[in-house]
């Protein structure tokens, strides 16, 4: 038994990639072909997602859990690569927070440019 060698290996073959429970990722180098949501849309579990054209196979990934589509990181006919996150699910019950739109500050930029020359030809008259 003591010819057994230690294992002196310095890198590792990474076998699992963790990803949240929500990520669709792609599981194998492909094209995309089709996909069947949009984002907030509403889907269960089980329900198709997009297809994955890999290895003369077309592969269809459905989602892992209930929600809504969050995010759309894919568009057909791309090339994905192996555990490329391809489109995001937000879980039932976690609420979608909207950005705020803020005025865009031209607008108000104009409004001051039109009262500085309207009181310039004032003083000049």
């Amino acid at each position: 038994m003591s010819d057994i060698k230690p294992d002196i290996r310095t890198h590792y073959r990474q076998l699992y990639v963790k990803v949240e429970p929500g990520q669709i990722y792609a599981f194998i180098p492909g094209t995309i072909i089709d996909i069947f949501v949009k984002k907030g849309q509403k889907v269960k579990k089980g329900d198709p997602l997009f297809t994955l054209h890999a290895m003369k196979m077309d592969n269809e990934l459905c989602s892992t859990i209930d929600g809504t589509i969050g995010a759309i990181n894919i568009k057909a006919g791309q090339i994905v690569n192996k555990n490329d996150v391809l489109i995001d699910v937000i879980p039932l019950g976690v609420k979608i927070e909207k950005p705020s739109t803020p005025k865009p500050a031209a607008d108000k930029k104009e409004t001051v440019d039109k009262k500085e020359t309207a009181e310039k030809k004032e003083t000049k008259k």
